[in-house]
């Protein structure tokens, strides 16, 4: 058996880390395997890497055709590992970021390959600006015993059940957790909450919630964010909050790894700011796998902040509790205004709809509407940055601390008196040795018992499952989030 891994690039991000772990893992397996990506790693590296032309990131096929994409990988794997059998692992094929690459994938569906396809994101998961490059595509999701899809967590997964996948041609996946960056010093014992929020500052990591927790939380409390977006697409909202940082005077530092040290005399290192962090916090209002979950127990940092369902479920079905975590942030909506809120909604849903294809009704922006309110409020991340920053300003200039709410399995109380509550406590609700289940060596049983299933199984003729059933399970009212339009 021998191993084919297939992404578009090898940048530094989510992905590239789980290719880079599954490389490790097939050679301590002493499974042969090569690496394709559209373009070369931008830093030395270990892999086995066969850069193939047209596999990249592609706004323009120019004279790159599905067929000689196929003939180009196979090309670079027989150099590197022979001429197989071999099982093909593809990383987010269906994103629509190449619109080369879901017939690529059907071509060797239909020539009997073994595939694992592994889902990270989705075009229909709150992506509409990717969608357009597969909405014409009839072979997106090929069904064959051959074939094996693995999610990163059980709500994609039965989702995608729910719109015609067989459950035995799909796992969940979990990704592998590694020891992260080592903290550099420890927070003074008796000081003042510092609370680091680990992530690039991409929309739906939801920043604007970050300056609500900070303008409700003890005096003394900062907060920083430690990365930029770099995707150009991110970078309007993220310069809003910077400028919204400057003005509002909250005590909130935005990208400030090599940029700001945590105090004087340190650098300003991840590793610094790590080191003098006495909470991590999570607002993020989507995630596929969710990393920061798991990984604040594997630093033996407290985590507060917003839950995911679709993600920490799975880790208590573990026995882990990942962090001291709200369902929602209450907003009443006076603070809002119902009119200013529908008219927002239907603008957005207007431009969803549009880049999927789909015409608005009425009745959409109905279900929406009355999806979105809870008993008289509104959920603060589920709120445009401008609406988000409309309520700051509003608590900032005397609005009623205690109208703030905060809901926990469905009991509600004040942020404030949360915050306060929760930042006393200092002691994470997870340790590390409750992360065996997602360790490298759970991760390398995982994949080769995936591999050697998929080695034994008789290749079949491929069905492809409709496209729309999947996009109407994410488009469902209940699903709507203006951070991820």
């Amino acid at each position: 058996m021998s191993v084919v891994i297939v992404h578009y690039h090898l940048s530094p991000g989510g992905v590239t880390r789980v290719v880079e772990s599954a490389s490790r893992c097939l050679t301590a397996a002493g499974i042969p395997h090569v690496v394709l990506s559209g373009s070369p790693p931008p830093s030395v590296t270990d892999l086995p890497v066969r850069v193939v032309e047209g596999l990249g990131y592609l706004n323009d096929v120019g004279t790159h055709t599905p067929l000689r994409l196929v003939h180009a990988m196979r090309s670079a794997v027989q150099d590197a590992i022979g001429l197989g059998p071999h099982v093909w692992h593809f990383h987010n094929h269906s994103l629509g970021v190449n619109p080369l690459m879901d017939e690529a994938v059907s071509i060797l569906a239909e020539a009997g390959e073994k595939l694992v396809l592994q889902i990270h994101d989705l075009a229909e998961d709150g992506r509409p600006k990717n969608y357009p490059v597969i909405a014409d595509s009839e072979t997106l999701y090929p069904i064959a015993p051959q074939i094996r899809y693995a999610f990163l967590n059980s709500r994609d997964r039965s989702w995608f059940h729910h719109a015609g996948l067989p459950l035995e041609s799909s796992m969940v996946l979990p990704n592998p957790i590694s020891a992260p960056a080592t903290p550099a010093g420890n927070p003074p014992a008796d000081g003042p909450s510092r609370v680091l929020y680990p992530v690039r500052g991409i929309r739906r990591k939801n920043l604007g919630e970050v300056f609500l927790l900070a303008a409700l939380s003890p005096e003394g409390t900062r907060y920083a964010v430690t990365l930029a977006p770099v995707h150009p697409r991110w970078k309007p909202y993220f310069d809003a909050w910077m400028a919204f940082s400057s003005d509002s005077g909250l005590p909130v530092d935005l990208a400030v790894v090599d940029r700001i040290s945590p105090h004087s005399g340190a650098n300003s290192s991840f590793e610094a700011w790590l080191g003098q962090a006495t909470h991590l916090v999570t607002t993020s209002v989507a995630e596929g796998f969710g990393l920061g979950y798991l990984e604040s127990a594997a630093l033996g940092k407290p985590l507060l902040g917003r839950n995911l369902p679709m993600v920490t479920q799975d880790y208590a079905m573990s026995g882990i509790t990942t962090g001291r975590l709200y369902d929602r942030v209450l907003v009443p909506i006076s603070w809002v205004g119902l009119e200013t809120l529908r008219q927002h909604l239907t603008r957005y849903l207007q431009d969803v709809l549009d880049a999927y294809g789909k015409p608005l009704h009425n009745s959409d922006v109905d279900r929406v509407f009355d999806a979105i309110r809870f008993r008289g409020y509104l959920d603060f991340g589920n709120l445009p940055e401008d609406l988000q920053r409309q309520v700051v300003h509003r608590l900032m200039a005397g609005g009623d601390r205690s109208a703030l709410q905060v809901e926990i399995g469905g009991s509600v109380v004040p942020l404030a008196t949360w915050l306060e509550e929760t930042l006393a406590i200092r002691e994470p609700t997870a340790t590390p040795d409750q992360l065996a289940p997602y360790s490298p060596d759970a991760y390398k049983d995982r994949l080769v018992a995936l591999y050697e299933e998929l080695e034994a199984t008789a290749p079949g003729a491929p069905v492809f499952l409709p496209k729309h059933r999947v996009l109407d399970e994410y488009l469902k009212p209940e699903n709507f989030n203006f951070l991820l339009t």
